[in-house]
């Protein structure tokens, strides 16, 4: 099949996931596309790259190229508006991983009615998100995480590092966290270490600017230093598969309206325990990342998240041995391959 994927967000191409960090939709692309091409199809990546390239048999083209003479399956990626950049198409998707209310505005109604494209979505509570269009085919399908991230040797069972990582938006309760760590996490394990991955604040850190919302964030981590929190920049996925595997614990702010939470599903896949630090409930999308109990914890108040974050930052902690076991076997340990299988399926 000739297949065109097609993005119109950010700069990237099929290297960019290890060579920089990426947010987790644009590397969702890019597996995609190269999982696609390696189960034998020509598939050409369409996006805001700056120059035509070829990578892991993906042909890349920036958005200002022609289109493709032949097209038998086009994937239009978030956006219905992508679905007219290709005319001739036997078959069309649209892969949605934002929250579907897109789709309600009048001109991507009139877009779906013309296209009436198959609609592609990351799991059982995205799909539960979208109300209406009975009349599209509706498919869920789990994406994968990078072979990084299944593959390696694996942590230490025996002897986590004493490391808890981070990986949400500053915004996303990041203050009360690390004020949580200061008060009661770090004096039970003084040579515990918060390992914070957040852009934004590593540049504030550095003198650069910063958003005025971040302020009070940095703050509280400026104040959170002798405590062992720590920031740094996110990494391409070698290095982020490599900084779960050296943790005790995943810390993960429940956040109501995430629809799929890649960096947590990287982080189970990889064998990091989780603990969602849930005081308002958390999106039923969470609850498909982690197993509750077996993966990871839920953590509905406070005392929880302490408890059972000190219980894995123990030495020799039998839940981490427990939780990370399970983790590398979990139903988030799934690589593009399968992926790539079920999205064939919309096809033939």
């Amino acid at each position: 099949m000739n297949i065109t994927m097609i993005d119109d967000s950010i700069a990237f191409d099929g290297a960019s996931p290890d060579a920089r960090a990426l947010g987790g939709a644009e590397k969702a692309f890019v597996r995609l596309a190269a999982a696609l091409a390696a189960r034998g199809h020509w598939v050409t990546a369409i996006n805001q790259c700056s120059d035509q390239v070829q990578i892991d048999a993906v042909d890349w083209l920036p958005l200002s190229a022609p289109r493709p003479p032949d097209t038998d399956v086009l994937i239009a990626f978030r956006k219905p508006a992508l679905l007219d950049e290709v005319e001739d198409a036997e078959h069309r998707c649209l892969w949605l991983w934002d929250g579907p209310k897109l789709l309600d505005q009048p001109a991507s109604r009139r877009i779906l009615k013309r296209h009436n494209p198959a609609l592609v979505l990351t799991g059982a509570a995205h799909r539960a998100a979208l109300k209406g269009w009975s009349e599209l085919r509706q498919s869920v399908i789990q994406p994968g995480v990078g072979a990084v991230f299944l593959g390696g040797e694996g942590p230490d069972l025996q002897s986590p590092q004493p490391i808890a990582v981070v990986t949400t938006h500053p915004l996303h309760g990041l203050a009360e966290m690390v004020a949580l760590w200061s008060e009661r996490i770090h004096p039970k394990r003084p040579d515990a270490i918060l390992r914070i991955y957040s852009a934004g604040l590593w540049r504030g850190l550095d003198g650069g600017n910063v958003d005025q919302r971040l302020q009070p964030v940095l703050e509280a981590v400026r104040a959170a230093a002798d405590a062992g929190a720590e920031v740094r920049m996110p990494e391409p996925d070698p290095g982020m598969a490599t900084a779960y595997r050296e943790a005790a614990v995943h810390l993960y702010p429940a956040i109501k309206g995430e629809s799929y939470a890649s960096t947590l599903a990287e982080s189970q896949a990889a064998g990091a325990p989780a603990i969602l630090r849930a005081p308002e409930g958390a999106s039923p999308a969470l609850l498909e990342r982690i197993e509750n109990g077996r993966t990871g914890y839920l953590a509905p108040d406070d005392d929880a998240f302490v408890n059972l974050t000190q219980g894995l930052l123990e030495p020799g902690s039998e839940m981490y041995q427990s939780l990370s076991q399970a983790g590398g076997g979990a139903r988030s340990a799934r690589g593009w391959d399968a992926a790539a299988i079920e999205f064939e399926a919309l096809w033939t």
